[in-house]
């Protein structure tokens, strides 16, 4: 079997030129590279380099060595990388700030998973709304954040950011209502009527789509709990617009219809890191991201 520390050693000498920058490079003699190239080309049985002038090249047997010499120094190269992930992930700790609705639908079989993966980090968990999840980002409070974006308040700009999935808003209407008998619901057709409305992305959004319908949304009640809200609009307080996760993340209430809106509209969810994310922050955005 060739031996791999000479097959990266022949490598060395093909990267440096000469037996002798190749033993600087690796704070060897030069005779112990050449000891080594000499026994390594007995082994292969062929001539695997020649002198020219100062320079070493290799011969057609070596180049064609050197391709898996090259192949298998990435290889162990990845391998380092994943001893020291591993090395990282054997203790410290790992806190995610995340809204309301993906902490109910989509967090806790991921969260399972990374913590069979990784027993030995602490996991801890914030429920919060995304701006100030990103806050507590910026603060060091916590290592990733899981939030959402739309066009009136977009992802931020100064963090790695990966996009997740593409979340629909529907309106939600009280089941007697006029514009809850078609497939879809004009958002102009909701003008006149009184809203319930939740965070500050969520309003902001509200209005956003309120404009292309030309009007202004007259919001009476605000409450962030998603049960809330359609109760409200059960009770014929007002209209609403919930994302699906949200809506999936809460139990059935009766006398509400839910359709999409059109225009349709939607919120992207996004993981964000720090630049200089801890082993266990990648390690958790891998598997929500592969």
């Amino acid at each position: 079997m060739i031996d791999v520390d000479r097959l990266l050693l022949l490598r060395e000498v093909a990267r440096h030129g000469s037996k002798a920058a190749a033993a600087r490079a690796l704070s060897l003699a030069e005779p112990t590279v050449a000891h080594h190239l000499k026994a390594l080309e007995r082994r292969a049985g062929v001539p695997l380099t020649t002198r020219i002038g100062r320079v070493t090249r290799l011969t057609p047997a070596g180049e064609a060595l050197l391709e898996h010499a090259d192949a298998i120094a990435a290889s162990l190269a990845s391998a380092e990388r994943a001893l020291a992930q591993h090395a990282d992930l054997s203790g410290g700790r790992l806190r995610i700030a995340a809204f309301t609705s993906f902490c109910a639908v989509a967090l806790p079989s991921p969260l399972a998973q990374f913590a069979r993966r990784y027993p030995g980090v602490d996991v801890g968990l914030v429920e919060t709304e995304t701006d100030d999840a990103l806050a507590l980002l910026d603060a060091g409070e916590v290592d990733l954040v899981i939030g959402f974006a739309d066009d009136a308040t977009p992802a931020p700009a100064d963090l790695p950011v990966r996009m997740l999935e593409s979340d629909e808003y529907l309106a939600v209407l009280p089941a007697g209502h006029a514009a809850a008998r078609g497939r879809t619901v004009e958002i102009g057709a909701l003008a006149e009527d009184t809203w319930i409305s939740g965070c500050q992305r969520c309003r902001a959004h509200l209005h956003a789509l309120a404009h292309a319908g030309d009007f202004v949304p007259q919001i009476a009640f605000q409450t962030e709990d998603y049960v809330t809200v359609q109760r409200l609009v059960a009770e014929g307080l007002g209209v609403a617009l919930l994302p699906r996760m949200a809506l999936a993340a809460s139990p059935d209430v009766a006398g509400i219809v839910t359709a999409p809106t059109s225009p349709t509209s939607y919120r992207e969810v996004f993981l964000a890191l720090p630049r200089d994310a801890s082993a266990a922050a990648t390690a958790f955005a891998a598997l929500l991201a592969p």
